[in-house]
């Protein structure tokens, strides 16, 4: 039984996410809804612009996969995963981001040995520029654009006798992986409506990895029969080529997956929401074996 240990500064992150979660609800400058002209609860990513919007969020999910077959040579992967996401606007276009993810991952192989690993992820860094907006203010068409990229920020995870701990258990993979993408978004009056697109083009990382270059969709619509609470349902697609070491292709990944989005989001005070959703795995075509799980998620997002 293998256990993995990364000596990163997990605890004080920890301790941010927490302080990032129970902050307390006050006054802001202005509210987001007053000053972008329009009342729907959004989660973190597809908020309206105006200058100066701050908001702070931190999302938790709980998921994971099985990959090889049962009894044979499976190996059984869950994570528990927190985002602690910051996005500022310094002018009314352009939304800057950063998200820091803080991670704890068990891989189980079909003897029942085990590897584990704790701590900090790769960081992404993101900037998203409003396009084309159909009016100035409370905005009924939205397009805009997203360029990024993920970094390599996450340790090497090592085992106590300091060898190196399997792939699938390190929790980066040692690359720069640039990303950019392009999303609309429609509001009609209780309604509103989101198509994006993001692709990803991974580079080489540690143990000679490559992740296959992806593109990620998500088509989602939302009702808000009151000011306090919504609800969402989406379909979100992700389709990639196959991962490779020291290119030699992986038998198990690549292909096209979908999955079911429901959510619910609540406002309990001004400029603060909470969202619950799970993301069901209902189309997969994924090659070789690989059987995901449904995704759990839960959010929180304040703006300043």
């Amino acid at each position: 039984m293998v256990h993995g240990v990364v000596k990163a500064p997990f605890a004080l992150a920890a301790v941010l996410g927490a302080a990032l979660m129970l902050a307390p609800v006050s006054p802001a400058w202005a509210c987001a809804t007053c000053a972008c002209g329009d009342p729907t609860l959004m989660s973190m990513g597809t908020e309206q612009p105006f200058s100066g919007r701050l908001r702070l969020s931190s999302t938790l999910r709980l998921w994971g996969h099985t990959v090889g077959q049962e009894r044979v040579d499976a190996l059984r992967l869950r994570e528990a995963r927190m985002d602690l996401a910051v996005a500022y606007a310094p002018v009314p276009w352009l939304f800057l981001s950063a998200t820091l993810p803080l991670q704890a991952r068990e891989v189980r192989a079909v003897s029942l040995s085990r590897e584990r690993g704790w701590g900090v992820g790769d960081v992404e860094l993101t900037a998203k520029a409003f396009v084309f907006q159909d009016q100035e203010f409370s905005a009924n068409h939205l397009v805009s654009v997203l360029v990024g990229a993920k970094l390599p920020t996450a340790p090497i995870l090592r085992a106590d006798d300091g060898t190196v701990l399997d792939l699938d258990t390190q929790l980066g993979s040692g690359s720069v992986d640039p990303l950019a993408g392009v999303a609309y978004q429609h509001f009609r009056g209780s309604w509103s409506f989101l198509v994006s697109a993001t692709g990803f083009l991974p580079t080489r990382g540690i143990q000679g990895y490559r992740a296959g270059p992806s593109v990620r969709t998500t088509l989602a619509a939302q009702y808000q029969p009151a000011a306090k609470w919504a609800v969402r349902l989406g379909v979100d697609g992700r389709i990639e080529a196959a991962a490779d070491i020291h290119g030699e292709k992986e038998e198990n990944g690549g292909g096209v997956i979908g999955y079911a989005s429901p959510d619910v989001l609540f406002s309990p005070s001004t400029d603060f929401v909470v969202a619950a959703g799970v993301r069901v795995p209902f189309f997969n075509q994924l090659r070789g074996r690989v059987a995901p799980t449904p995704i759990a998620m839960m959010s929180v997002a304040y703006d300043l």
